[in-house]
């Protein structure tokens, strides 16, 4: 399914040039960008564990998935969610499209290292032009800044190569930002799941939370919610009476089969946040990526799995920081750089 190492496409910074858009989805089975739907988590207890410094490059196998500021909350979190304290998710970015004079928030990501961000591939169907696009992490409330809050320009978009735009076939894509950010009790990376996926079942705490509909028909929220969910057999998930089997090997359903807490429009690219107490740490799970409706019975979100993916995450986010960006997707494969007005197509 797309899991070695084909050549991913890289769009890099440079003037106004826009790249074709994805085709328009049905809505009938997409949740889609924040002009689109979302869904909501709750949580454990959290960590109060301060992480040591962290250098880029490094590798995230224990300083992640903690969030210093969380440890005296408990609760619910999106549609069926309330409304996440600051500091509970610090990994949790607004994904963010210039228009105009304003920013508008289009989806969520994860902050995974300091200048990586893990979303959907199909959040970068309004535009794919990195110049539009701002990351703003270290806040729960995108009405306005606060002092903890750092809003970041884009340097590249990394789509999967074999991303398909009609059945969400590895609906994942990378961020790399303009410049590193600090960790901080408001800015943390969350875990990735390598070495880990297996032992997400039913009885595992997971959570959503963004800033997507907190109902099918509603409008987005300024205030980051939140939500509890439990991961869904595939059995279920691809039965008749859900979504049939359509399902990718490479993604899986979470939520609740009742439809109580689901993510929504403007959810999409977030995480599946899931805490194992055995390693006291929260790990991406899974990537907002599509579902039927918001809330509906029988048909809980579906979400990509970055762990089915290790290969062609690992080799942007630790060789790439080694190499630099623009060598190692050369060594990967097509890469097509716009610089100015320029466009240039680099091949193996």
């Amino acid at each position: 399914m797309g899991l070695g190492l084909p050549g991913a496409l890289l769009l890099f910074l440079g003037s106004s040039l826009i790249y074709s858009n994805h085709d328009a989805l049905s809505e009938r089975s997409r949740r889609g960008s924040s002009w689109e739907q979302t869904r909501h988590p709750r949580w454990p207890e959290a960590v109060s564990r301060r992480p040591r410094p962290q250098k880029e490059g490094e590798l995230d196998t224990e300083d992640c998935g903690s969030a210093p500021l969380a440890d005296t909350f408990k609760g619910s979190r999106v549609v069926g969610g309330t409304e996440a304290r600051i500091g509970a998710w610090p990994w949790i970015v607004s994904l963010q499209i210039q228009s105009g004079r304003f920013l508008i928030h289009v989806c969520a990501g994860s902050l995974v290292k300091h200048r990586w961000v893990l979303t959907a591939a199909h959040c970068t169907k309004d535009s794919r032009d990195p110049v539009k696009w701002r990351a703003v992490i270290g806040t729960n409330n995108i009405d306005g800044t606060q002092p903890q809050t750092k809003n970041i320009q884009v340097k590249a978009i990394i789509i999967h190569p074999d991303f398909d735009t009609e059945s969400y076939v590895n609906d994942i894509a990378l961020f790399h930002l303009k410049k590193a950010v600090r960790y901080n009790d408001y800015i943390q990376p969350i875990c990735l799941p390598f070495g880990v996926f297996k032992k997400l079942n039913r009885n595992t705490k997971c959570f959503i939370s963004g800033w997507g509909r907190t109902k099918e028909e509603g409008n987005i929220t300024k205030v980051l919610h939140e939500a509890e969910v439990h991961y869904i057999s595939r059995n279920f998930c691809n039965s008749e009476k859900s979504y049939g089997d359509i399902i990718p090997d490479t993604s899986f359903c979470a939520g609740d089969e009742d439809g109580v807490f689901d993510t929504c429009r403007g959810d999409s690219g977030g995480p599946l946040m899931c805490y194992l107490p055995e390693r006291r740490r929260y790990y991406a799970m899974g990537i907002t990526s599509y579902g039927y409706g918001c809330g509906r019975r029988n048909f809980p979100g579906v979400y990509s799995g970055p762990s089915f993916y290790q290969e062609w995450l690992t080799n942007y986010l630790y060789q790439a920081s080694n190499k630099g960006i623009f060598n190692i997707n050369i060594l990967l494969g097509q890469v097509l750089v716009a610089l100015g007005s320029v466009v240039l197509l680099a091949t193996p």
